[in-house]
């Protein structure tokens, strides 16, 4: 196993001996999205190092020196696109390793030695470790306590994965999945399935899917929502207390992790994106009930994609650009992040929506200005912008300033990094960029003709495919079935199901 390897090598720098090198351990452990059971295909595994004292984080996990974690993997033929992002908040090395996606994270635990069999939920693993790999172990307890809490609520697990499949289709769809951009991102999305089923410990994912949007639709934030409560333990992390803490008082829509530490893990959230997923909510319950009393109607509808370049008829084009394409994996990266930091500047001046994903040009595509390629990386981000009632005139040149500056004094940014910021009208928009923006929300033609599947599937039109990455058809399936007509007695009964659903 290559890490075994790697922390041998480790062992053996610091001047252990052969027998003590051999007995050396280090373990891989996945978290997230794989770890429920609900990835996608093409989607990224996220997975935690475990290693010894003695293994440290700066010098033996990242580095330029041969016995490095990080150049162990850049020598391995299978690992492509690495980049060590070792100033982001918990530090990681991002890759392709035989064309999947890898975010590994490192937590250097307190002990000489790694047991085999590591129970990395146990609060004993937190023992006088440093903060980053407090953040770092999180990860995995927060997921296993997740899975935990939902076994304990008597909750089938199949109809929980299905359920956050499908509101994990919907949140990309609609374009409020991603926890950098503000909105929500996987563990956030799980913790609200979870407490669904805490109120509804039995229900169908055709009804769970119902009820979530009629909760969290009526929730009162900044009400946290929490699977138990908080444990105080006597290591000595702070936890979140928004009673007392006036940082986390602050918070818009706290989402508590149910693992020691307890961690508000949506901190991201603004008041433009609360106010724009608090209006999908809202969407997506009145759908909901329509379609729950009329079985006629297009299950499809409720995972339709968010018109994004037609909502709008002024955007601010944010254009990310490097000469190399390991330069551009860091600076994009790094500029990703920070995007949020843009919403909030601008959130004042104007009602906005940012769409989170990027948007890639074609090959052949020409900058403006230039006549013919040159040959350099870039991607776009786009916000949505418009005026705020009552309001005539706006300037977003400040705002945009200050933006710019953040970004701009970046320690590791090159001169070749460029970042240009500059408004531009839907009717501008050249062809491409609608054309990646289906691509991008719809996953790809693929992926779009088995979500077309799944549509017709509900219509009655074709059978059911197999569950592919948010697996809607599983759920939209059981209500377009829960929602056939029936009898009087049967509509009555579908119309007190629905009306049970309280905050």
């Amino acid at each position: 196993m290559l890490v075994k390897d790697w922390i041998r090598g480790v062992a053996i720098k610091r001047g252990f001996g052969e027998g003590m090198a051999e007995e050396a351990n280090a373990s891989i452990f996945t978290f997230g999205s794989y770890r429920l059971g609900v990835n996608g295909p093409g989607a990224d595994i996220d997975t935690l190092c475990v290693g010894p004292s003695y293994a440290k984080r700066e010098t033996d996990f990242f580095g330029k020196e041969d016995h490095c974690l990080e150049q162990l993997l850049k020598r391995q033929p299978d690992v492509k696109e690495l980049l060590a992002v070792t100033d982001a908040y918990v530090p990681v090395i991002k890759m392709e390793f035989a064309g999947i996606e890898i975010d590994l994270l490192y937590a250097r635990l307190h002990t000489a030695v790694v047991p085999e069999d590591l129970d990395i939920s146990s609060v004993s693993t937190l023992r006088n470790v440093d903060e980053q790999t407090v953040r770092s172990l999180n990860g995995c307890r927060v997921t296993d306590s997740i899975l935990k809490i939902v076994q304990q609520a008597g909750t089938d697990q199949e109809a929980f994965r299905t359920t956050l499949r499908a509101i994990k289709l919907w949140a990309k769809r609609r374009g409020v999945y991603s926890n950098v951009a503000g909105f929500l991102g996987g563990v956030n999305w799980a913790i609200l399935v979870a407490r669904l089923f805490q109120f509804y410990p039995t229900s169908k994912p055709s009804m769970a899917l119902c009820r979530f949007f009629k909760i969290f639709s009526q929730w009162r934030w900044p009400t946290p929502v929490m699977l138990k409560p908080i444990e105080r333990e006597s290591l000595g992390f702070a936890v979140w207390d928004g009673s007392s803490s006036a940082r986390d008082a602050r918070h818009l829509m706290p989402l508590i992790t149910p693992a020691y530490p307890a961690m508000n893990s949506s901190y991201s959230v603004s008041h433009s994106t609360l106010s724009i997923m608090m209006e999908e909510f809202g969407i997506a319950a009145q759908l909901c009930s329509e379609l729950l009393m009329n079985p006629v109607v297009d299950w499809a509808r409720l995972f339709e994609q968010y018109p994004f370049f037609t909502a709008y008829k002024n955007y601010l084009q944010v254009e990310v650009i490097a000469d190399t394409s390991e330069d551009f994996r860091a600076w994009s990266g790094y500029t990703h992040s920070k995007m949020r930091l843009l919403v909030r500047e601008i959130q004042d001046h104007v009602v906005v929506r940012p769409w989170p994903d990027e948007i890639i040009p074609p090959e052949d595509y020409i900058p403006e200005g230039c006549a013919e390629k040159d040959g350099r990386h870039r991607l776009f981000y786009f916000i949505g912008v418009k005026k705020k009632a009552g309001v005539k005139q706006v300037s977003l040149q400040e705002p945009v300033k200050v933006f710019k500056q953040e970004v701009l004094s970046w320690q590791h940014r090159k001169a070749s990094m460029e970042l240009r910021v500059r408004p531009c009208k839907a009717s501008e928009l050249p062809l491409w960029v609608h054309k990646a923006y289906s691509r991008t929300s719809s996953g790809g033609e693929e992926q779009q003709q088995d979500d077309d599947q799944e549509a017709a599937t509900v219509n009655g039109k074709a059978p059911l495919e197999e569950e592919e990455e948010a697996a809607a058809a599983a759920a939209v399936e059981n209500i377009a079935a829960q929602s056939s007509p029936g009898s009087p007695e049967s509509a009555r009964k579908r119309k007190r199901e629905e009306e049970e659903v309280q905050t």
